[in-house]
């Protein structure tokens, strides 16, 4: 036998079991299996997608703890007649902070949409660092 004939014999079991058609039916074990297989496969999937969805909410959670005003120390100011949020700031911080960023903090603090006030409202005064 030459070179060539060998190379390309193909035993005649191999060409007979490749020729198999592949969709033929496997019965209901066969069936049984691939269903369990399939629910495997989505439980798996859905308990990743509520690992990401408890990962984001508690980074979420994390991110925003101390955003909130409540969290601020510091002391009580009841506004006095002619009053305004700049000289409260400069009164109280005494310059050991930027004006602007303490009337920022404090507007926040008290969660004042806008930087009017009226006399005898108690403001939170923040502990500010810089």
């Amino acid at each position: 036998m030459s070179r060539r004939s060998r190379v390309h014999a193909v035993p005649e079991a191999a060409v007979h079991r490749s020729a198999a058609p592949r969709s033929r039916s496997l019965g209901r074990a066969g069936r049984r299996q691939r269903r369990r297989r399939r629910v495997a496969g989505l439980i798996r999937f859905a308990v990743f997608l509520l690992l990401i969805f408890v990962a984001v909410w508690a980074g979420v959670r994390v991110a925003h703890a101390g955003t909130d005003g409540t969290l601020y120390t510091g002391r009580h100011y009841v506004v006095q007649p002619g009053d305004d949020l700049w000289s409260i700031a400069s009164t109280h911080y005494d310059g050991a902070v930027d004006v602007r960023k303490a009337v920022y903090d404090i507007r926040e603090a008290n969660h004042l949409s806008d930087a009017v006030i009226q006399p005898g409202q108690e403001l939170q005064l923040p502990s500010l660092e810089e």
